[in-house]
């Protein structure tokens, strides 16, 4: 396949400046890959990196959440080929830090990840290194794929929470991350998952993928709600909503020796009323924070597994997604997700 020159990028110049632009194609190295983008997620740090909070360097192009066809390989590659339909792994581990050393790659304290720390997936193409390659089966097709990274994250913080077949399972917060996981709690055998939201769209969503029951949060007390509907609280409850607020209603719905995990971010204080502190001591609540899905051998089980249940198309991700967008619209939509002037769900950078 011949490869042009110049490719198009959307290039995030400073904060708040996302600009269409024609750019180098990167240059690759023995060990990498050059991918040639199919779709990229706009996850959702995305948003405060482009418009809020700023990134770590610029000009930079964002995206870590895609797949595509691999185009050129270097010579000490050996996993890919050219023409090979791929998914991407795109956190670059230091190796060297003890995190690193003991296999946990997710806690590496000199991580790069790709359209982070170097140019994303917000362009036609992309490289990168040979062994975060990973190929994907014909069965499995490029607007699924694109979900395979953000699928990894529900699954890691769920096997924190050692589900065990039958239990009850909460998902506080139905985002494309809280709607991976409800279906992920399923495959680990939950017999009843509750999801919850406060728009009623989202929850009509956790339905049709699997929740058997909905609450929205707007109308009347969550904790209580759950209390009454499992018999004194869940055996996991799954914060994915990324909110103080639900990060408390999470604690106050486990049962006593329940699980809180803590998947979402919030970049707030998380302070507890009295009757959440209460309950936490009282009730000997296990909370356990979840970051990132690297184990070994890289890039670990997460990744074995979502490739697996969406090629057997046990996991879905197409019905997740609510916006395909050109390469031209990504600083628009940052900035209307970023206002909350956007409804939306999943957002797919589309290259032709």
């Amino acid at each position: 396949m011949t490869v042009h020159q110049k490719m198009k990028a959307a290039v995030l110049y400073a904060r708040g400046d996302v600009r269409p632009d024609v750019v180098d194609i990167p240059q690759i190295s023995e060990d990498e890959v050059l991918i040639k983008v199919k779709y990229c997620g706009i996850c959702g740090s995305d948003v405060p990196r482009a418009m809020i909070t700023g990134a770590r360097t610029y000009p930079l192009i964002l995206g870590h959440e895609f797949c595509g066809e691999a185009v050129k390989v270097g010579n000490s590659v050996r996993t890919v080929q050219p023409g090979d339909r791929v998914v991407v792994a795109p956190l670059i581990p230091c190796g060297k830090c003890p995190y690193c050393m003991a296999s946990d790659y997710g806690l590496c304290e000199h991580y790069n990840i790709i359209g982070t720390g170097s140019h994303g997936a917000f362009a036609e193409y992309v490289k990168a290194p040979g062994h975060h390659v990973l190929p994907i089966d014909d069965e499995l097709d490029f607007e699924t794929a694109a979900g395979v990274e953000p699928a990894t994250i529900g699954y890691h913080g769920l096997k924190k929470a050692g589900i065990l077949p039958g239990e009850t399972v909460v998902i506080m917060g139905c985002g494309p991350i809280g709607q991976l996981t409800l279906q992920w709690a399923k495959i680990f055998g939950a017999a009843t998952v509750i999801a919850v939201d406060i728009f009623e769209e989202k929850l009509e969503l956790a339905k049709a993928l699997g929740a058997d029951r909905t609450i929205n949060a707007k109308e009347g007390d969550v904790a209580t709600r759950i209390r009454e509907l499992t018999g004194g609280g869940a055996d996991v409850v799954v914060e994915t909503a990324g909110s103080s607020t639900t990060q408390e209603q999470s604690i106050l719905s486990a049962r006593k020796k329940g699980r809180v995990i803590l998947v979402g971010i919030s970049h707030s204080n998380l302070p507890l009323k009295e009757e959440a502190v209460e309950h936490l001591l009282r009730g000997e609540i296990h909370i356990q924070g979840t970051w990132n899905s690297y184990t070994a051998p890289f890039p670990g089980a997460a990744w074995k597994a979502a490739l697996h249940f969406m090629t057997k198309g046990a996991l879905q991700f197409k019905p997740i997604i609510s916006h395909k967008i050109s390469v031209e619209e990504v600083g628009t939509y940052l900035k209307g997700m970023a206002d909350r002037t956007l409804y939306y769900n999943k957002v797919l950078v589309a290259f032709g």
